[in-house]
Parts: structure tokens; sequence; C-alpha cells
């Protein structure tokens, strides 16, 4: 009860923590939004972002020709996590030429997100895989999960769903709460609030 309580205190303080957005990325038209720091999104228009850390996952979308034919590639939902300040950037596509470039990329993506001066600045890349059944997925419960573990383009902040749902995605089928989860969550929003609102959270915990 301790942990749902502090948890919820963090995260109402952290409703408070807002910023303009500064950041514009440019993307392709073969990139398809599926989501933008968490949450859903569609279509491939500019984005206006914060300034700071920024995670989008989209699909890529194109056709290739081999051996005379036409085929149609649709790529897992790439993850890219970067970190840019009030800055124009584009993010940049390999060309698919075969079928095996195309599962290359599903294997290992190779996006490149550029700055108004075309240099590549620092990204970290994945692909959000989901094994089994693919109709009706919840990217949005999917990436949260993906956002709490130490994959290499996991983003904390990007988490976009309410606290009770973050809980059950924790919850292992044990019932037992993921610590890693507990400790990643409560060190990032303490770490964001300021000292009265970590008082409060001190407080909450102590009762």
């Amino acid at each position: 009860m301790k942990l749902r309580t502090a948890l919820l205190t963090l995260a109402v303080c952290g409703v408070s923590f807002s910023s303009f957005a500064n950041v514009s990325l440019t993307l392709p038209d073969s990139a398809d939004l599926v989501l933008v720091n968490g949450s859903k999104a569609e279509g491939n228009g500019p984005l206006s972002l914060k300034d700071g850390d920024n995670q989008i996952a989209f699909r890529y979308e194109t056709n290739y020709r081999e051996n005379g034919d036409t085929h149609l590639f649709k790529s897992e939902v790439v993850i890219v996590t970067f970190d840019g300040t009030d800055a124009n950037y584009t993010l940049n596509l390999p060309k698919i030429h075969s079928q095996y470039e195309a599962r290359t990329f599903n294997k290992q993506p190779n996006v490149v997100i550029t700055d108004k001066l075309n240099n590549d600045i620092a990204i970290k890349q994945d692909v959000l895989i989901k094994n089994g059944v693919q109709i009706g997925r919840d990217f949005q419960q999917e990436i949260a999960k993906y956002n709490l573990s130490n994959a290499p383009a996991a983003l904390a902040s990007a988490i976009s769903v309410s606290v009770p749902q973050v809980q059950q995605i924790a919850v292992e089928k044990s019932g037992k709460v993921d610590q890693a989860y507990v400790t990643k969550m409560l060190n990032y929003w303490y770490k964001k609030a300021d000292k009265a609102t970590q008082e409060q959270f001190k407080s909450a915990i102590n009762k």
C-alpha cells in the first residue's frame, strides 16, 4: 500500500513537470509513427518535442524491386531514443534493395538522425518485438514494459500509461512486483521532484 501511495504521490507531482517544445524532428514519408514518448501516434508529419530526452517508435514502410518483382517491406516497430536541445533534426532511413537488406534492418535497424548541418547526433535504437499473435497489440503497454527494462533504447520518462497500468505491467506471474521496476520509477520521479515534493514523498512512505 505504501508503494502505491508513494508512486501516486510522485506521479501526480510529475504532471507539473512540463517544458515548451524546442525540438523539431522531420520524418521521411516511409516512416509511419506508432508512439511518441509513450503516447499513441500516427502519420509522419514533423514533430515538435520538448528539450531533452525523447523517444519515438515507428515502422519503416517502403517498396523495393528484386528479380523483376516489386515487394512491400513493412518493418518491425523501431524504437529510437535521443537527446536534443533547441534544434531541428531529420530522421534518415537506409534504402532497401533486397529481402536480405529487409531482414537485416528488422534484426538491427540502421537509423540516423542528423542536425541542420547534416551531422549525425547520438541516438539509441532497438526493435519492439512481440512473439506470437500480432493482432490487436497494445503498443503503449508494450513500450511501457520495454521502458522499465534495461534495454538499449529504454527511456523511463516516456511511460505514458497510468500508475495502475504500470504497476500491472511490473507484476510477475508469481504476483510479486518487479523490484527493478520499483527502483527505476522511484528514482526517476524522486530526482524530478523539488525539495517540498521530496519531503512529501518521504512522509508518504514513512506512514
